[in-house]
């Protein structure tokens, strides 16, 4: 646990703490982050801002739930998907997703040299993304909050209020399916390899 976040629990122990610095503390270490998640999830800038506005309020609004010395970041992750559901329901298409996993996947990919095989690596990446937005959003949010954000089993359980084998279960269910969707691309090994 980092220094901060010893910081943050401290003062929450602290019951003289001053609410306001507690929450200055959380959104000046966790901002970023949170605001990451979002853009992964609803693929829009305006959305994803009001998301990490809206996860700061309701963390502020239940402090009181939160256990200082747990892990504060899981917790604030937990809200912020909860909150991003909340837009995914309200839009009309699941278009912004479909477009954010291929984002996504472009942006964090490690560049090639040779301009065909970046090409090559960008067309794989497309056709991955692709295969991941026709998953289910359950399926869909345990393989980016897995993959993109690099999340340890139990701290997904625990953000999307689940148990951990309901995590391996839709990562096994998620891995499957794309393996059949992209069995048609044998040069994609990634799914593969990121199997849990």
């Amino acid at each position: 646990m980092s220094g901060s976040t010893n910081n943050i629990d401290d003062l929450l122990r602290n019951n003289q703490s001053d609410h306001n610095l507690i929450i200055e503390a959380m959104v000046e270490q966790y901002r970023s982050s949170l605001y990451h998640l979002a853009i992964s999830i609803l693929n829009d800038h305006s959305e994803a801002e009001d998301a990490t506005q809206d996860a700061f309020i309701n963390a502020a609004l239940h402090l009181d739930r939160y256990s200082p010395g747990t892990n504060m970041k899981a917790w604030l992750y937990s809200i912020t998907v909860n909150i991003c559901r909340g837009y995914l329901r309200k839009q009309l298409t699941r278009k912004h997703l479909d477009t954010l996993l291929i984002t996504i996947h472009l942006v964090t990919a490690t560049p090639a040299f040779d301009p065909e095989q970046s090409a090559l690596q960008n067309e794989h990446a497309i056709q991955l993304w692709a295969a991941v937005s026709r998953l289910s959003v359950k399926h869909q949010l345990v393989v980016v909050l897995r993959i993109v954000h690099e999340l340890p089993i139990s701290e997904i359980a625990y953000i999307l209020g689940i148990n951990e084998k309901t995590v391996y279960t839709r990562l096994y269910d998620a891995f499957r399916k794309l393996r059949k969707w992209l069995n048609a691309f044998p040069d994609s090994d990634w799914v593969t390899k990121e199997s849990p």
